[in-house]
């Protein structure tokens, strides 16, 4: 049962850890595509660590002293989680203000420890998001409202013994985006706050709900070379709710069930003729609670069509 808890807890979260730190389209921020612009994005990430942030509901591990939630310990029973994610993601501009978005995920990922050090993996299609992003004001800071949606179409199931990939409910993301240019300073700044709803999954399907959650971001970047090289450095943070344990009857909330996580990502892109675009950055755990601990590397390559 606890060799279940630890992936319950620690490896489903870390598709979330994936998704919450995915490297944001080059085309991004508060700004949005101009009409008959298609933006195409492929991004592979890449994690394997041992370590966690702790939560009461879970075992401390052998020689190691629990003595608060949020602290980072390693997983039960030596535990080691390694994913690999591609993510492709495809932006149209429909208006000059209002832009479409969807992204379809694959994981392959793979949880083992001491009870199951032969645990089989998982190699499946995630959760898709789709939604749409509508520029409010151009100044004096550059405004966004995006609204995502997040559909349960990745491969979940109720035993525990076998990885997930998706967390088999719905989402909705509404987040609020401020885009500053600091021109004639070649950099930029963004910030977005937002709510993620996270609604009950089927019971046939699931008997756990996830809590609500806040999410935030802060972002700088700078260009070295006029329309070339550059870097930037981004904090984002994550707080949840408690989970819901399902009955027919109602249910009743997990105690330290909750999801924390604050993030550092460091990137570089390299832009050649305002089309094609290659990034690669380091994504760190700084803090957290029911997710997994360590570091996220991830390389994109986007592409610009304009019609």
């Amino acid at each position: 049962m606890k060799s279940c808890q630890s992936v319950l807890f620690f490896v489903l979260p870390a598709v979330s850890l994936l998704l919450f730190g995915c490297p944001p389209e080059t085309y991004a921020g508060a700004w949005t595509l101009k009409r008959g612009q298609l933006s195409v994005k492929s991004t592979l990430l890449y994690q394997n660590t041992s370590e966690r942030y702790y939560s009461a509901n879970t075992p401390c591990p052998l020689g190691e002293s629990c003595t608060r939630s949020g602290q980072r310990v390693s997983f039960p029973f030596d535990g080691e989680s390694r994913l690999t994610a591609l993510f492709f993601d495809v932006n149209y501009g429909i208006l000059d203000r209002l832009q479409l978005g969807l992204q379809i995920p694959y994981f392959d990922i793979q949880f083992t420890d001491i009870p199951d050090p032969t645990r089989p993996g998982t190699s499946e299609i995630g959760d898709t998001r789709f939604g749409a992003k509508y520029l409010v004001f151009k100044a004096p800071f550059v405004t966004a409202v995006e609204v995502q949606a997040k559909a349960p179409t990745g491969f979940f199931n109720r035993d525990a013994e076998i990885v997930p990939v998706g967390d088999g409910q719905w989402d909705l993301d509404v987040s609020l985006q401020f885009g500053k240019s600091l021109w004639p300073i070649r950099g930029y700044v963004n910030l977005e706050a937002g709510h993620r709803t996270r609604f009950a999954p089927d019971l046939d399907k699931a008997n756990v709900q996830p809590g609500d959650e806040l999410f935030w971001s802060a972002e700088a970047g700078y260009t070295f070379l006029p329309e070339k090289f550059g870097a930037k450095g981004a904090l984002s943070g994550l707080s949840g709710g408690k989970f819901k344990a399902l009955q027919a009857d109602g249910g009743f909330e997990i105690a330290d069930s909750e999801r924390e996580a604050v993030n550092l990502e460091v990137g570089l892109w390299w832009r050649w003729q305002r089309a094609l675009s290659v990034e690669a950055s380091v994504t760190k755990s700084l803090s957290g609670k029911n997710f997994p601990a360590g570091e996220v590397f991830g390389i994109g390559v986007a592409y610009l069509f304009s019609f």
